[in-house]
């Protein structure tokens, strides 16, 4: 309680990258007061998302108010949480879009009430992934799809015809499930053995503890051009679509001054061009050229902050 109280007195004065860090190495741990939680999941979504994913010590009441008055970004990382009562699936079904309730459903830890499931089937009558997420859960979980079921034995008019048959059919709930689009959730990163969050990571960079390059060179081992993406984003303080938006484009130019900005070697920015490459479906022939561009850049690439 001492040390939760000295945070909340001096949080409101520290620097952005000093209060992530405080974020982030507290987000898992149940050795802080509800008060202090609470108050992290306040701040920025870039500050507060480890908290509302990962807290185990936020109040329900905290969820309930960011899930009514915050964005589906915020949703987003709650419904990712291990542990969502149904009071919060509740508001979550209610106030959230796709993303939110696919993330729900793909949740093992997600309770769901008789509120949630009858908004459920009425925001499923109309969206086809919706569908396909619900019957995914039913044959994932045998609680869940029985009281479906009970739902169904009452003759609810709300209640799609094609899930109502799949219920009592294996196979066909087994079909109609390949509808459903997989959440995915931050898995972490391995880094010498150890699996860290993305959060995680971005505090290693930032503490110089891990370098820019070496995580970038992980990802593009990996072919996870999403977390390249956020990666990138977060070390020049770039929203997460400028930066999809400059991989995506025919503008190699645009994409070499984007890269030398973070101040990679060009071996490194070769490894990236050639996994852009396949992300785009276009073929590698220019890869060299635009290494050479590159070395040759006179644009110097600062060593920013990772924030």
């Amino acid at each position: 309680m001492l040390f939760s109280g000295l945070v909340l007195d001096v949080f409101d004065q520290l620097d952005h990258s000093a209060r992530l860090d405080i974020v982030v190495r507290l987000a898992r741990t149940d050795r802080i007061t509800t008060d202090l939680a609470d108050r992290l999941a306040e701040e920025a979504f870039d500050l507060s998302e480890p908290v509302l994913q990962h807290s185990p010590v936020i109040s329900e009441e905290k969820l309930v108010d960011v899930a009514r008055h915050r964005s589906d970004r915020h949703r987003l990382a709650i419904a990712r949480r291990t542990g969502v009562s149904s009071r919060v699936v509740d508001t979550l079904v209610a106030r959230g879009a796709f993303p939110v309730v696919n993330a729900l459903l793909h949740n093992d830890d997600a309770t769901f009430g008789t509120r949630a499931l009858l908004a459920l089937l009425i925001l499923s009558s109309g969206d086809p992934r919706l569908l396909g997420a619900l019957a995914w859960r039913c044959h994932a979980d045998n609680v869940f799809r029985e009281e479906l079921r009970l739902v169904s034995d009452t003759d609810c008019p709300l209640m799609p015809p094609e899930l109502d048959k799949a219920l009592a059919n294996e196979d066909a709930l087994a079909r109609l499930a390949q509808r459903a689009i997989a959440d995915t959730p931050d898995a972490g990163l391995d880094i010498n053995g150890e699996t860290l969050s993305k959060h995680e990571v971005h505090i290693q960079i930032a503490a110089g503890e891990l370098s820019f390059e070496t995580i970038l060179l992980t990802l593009i081992a990996r072919e996870d051009m999403d977390a390249i993406i956020w990666l990138v984003s977060r070390h020049l303080s770039l929203r997460d679509s400028a930066v999809r938006d400059t991989f995506a484009s025919q503008a190699d130019g645009a994409v070499a001054l984007l890269m030398k900005e973070t101040g990679i070697g060009y071996k490194t920015y070769g490894s990236f061009l050639r996994f852009r490459c396949g992300w785009l479906g276009i073929g590698t022939s220019s890869v060299a050229r635009d290494v050479y561009v590159y070395r040759t850049m006179r644009h110097p690439g600062s060593q920013r902050a990772f924030n």
